[in-house]
């Protein structure tokens, strides 16, 4: 069996990326979704190249409460990786990310909601396939031209 994802391809280099965790990934807790990212592609977060912002959203509070994140922290995000506009150089290339940046995150609470939600819904699915929990981690990117 197989099968092939398509899926559009957005300008996250002018937004934002990260990785969320259907459980903490420090201590295993379950009943949580971390969320990490940063500016620019997701490459920076998942290679450990950038000290992401990180949000933790409470599972059981999903859906529930007006606010079910207990943990917000704004990471250094040093350098983001964008696009290169330069067609003899290398497709992509690292900047330093600007102070003004730097100091806020780059997801809101909203996002960060939002996604949390969608993590739980992707763990229930793998989980009831598999017969058993199966914690999930899920690359996500933002498109800088739709805001989506």
């Amino acid at each position: 069996k197989g099968a092939v994802a398509v899926q559009m391809m957005v300008r996250s280099d002018m937004a934002s990326s990260g990785v969320a965790f259907t459980l903490d990934p420090d201590t295993g807790f379950r009943d949580v979704v971390v969320l990490t990212g940063s500016y620019g592609l997701g490459e920076s977060v998942v290679g450990g190249k950038v000290d992401p912002d990180e949000v933790q959203v409470y599972k059981p509070l999903i859906g529930k409460a007006q606010d079910p994140i207990i943990n917000r922290r704004i990471g250094r995000k040093q350098t983001q990786i964008i696009y290169s506009r330069d067609a003899a150089a290398v497709s992509t290339k690292t900047i330093a990310t600007k102070d003004k940046d730097r100091i806020k995150r780059s997801f809101s609470d909203e996002e960060a909601k939002i996604l949390a939600e969608w993590c739980v819904k992707i763990e229930k699915h793998y989980s009831e396939h598999h017969g058993q929990t199966t914690p999930m981690d899920i690359e996500w990117a933002k498109d800088g031209i739709t805001g989506e």
